[in-house]
């Protein structure tokens, strides 16, 4: 049986540290990571005790460059889903900026994103 929404991006949002994977949901493998726990990142960021949005795009980024290595930035053809109101309803109201800056790096990078059950007016951050 395969799944529709087979390439999905789940974040992991803490005081200290961030992580992106995107979930291949027919294998029920990681296909792409990046995490600010990981050295190479970790030593580009001037975090200090907790992560900001800025470490939240890098973070994006790296996950966006590891995904058009293993050519899925497209999500072979259908796009790799995210569902932003349930991501930011998991890491609370504080981390909003954080999961919108994951997403915005993906895309300017050329990731296909499927934004599921997204709703403009209340979703997304005011600057």
């Amino acid at each position: 049986m395969t799944v529709l929404k087979r390439y999905v991006l789940r974040l992991f949002v803490s005081l200290k540290y961030i992580t992106a994977n995107v979930v291949d949901r027919n294998n029920g493998r990681i296909v792409a990571t990046a995490s600010t726990v990981e050295h190479a990142i970790k030593g580009s960021l001037e975090c200090g005790r907790s992560c900001n949005a800025k470490a939240a795009s890098i973070v994006g980024e790296v996950l966006a460059m590891r995904l058009k290595v293993e050519s899925l930035e497209q999500g072979q053809g259908r796009g790799i889903h995210v569902n932003v109101n349930k991501e930011v309803e998991k890491k609370g109201f504080k981390n909003r900026t954080k999961v919108w800056a994951i997403v915005n790096a993906l895309k300017n990078n050329g990731v296909k994103l499927i934004l599921d059950d997204y709703d403009e007016d209340t979703s997304r951050p005011s600057h």
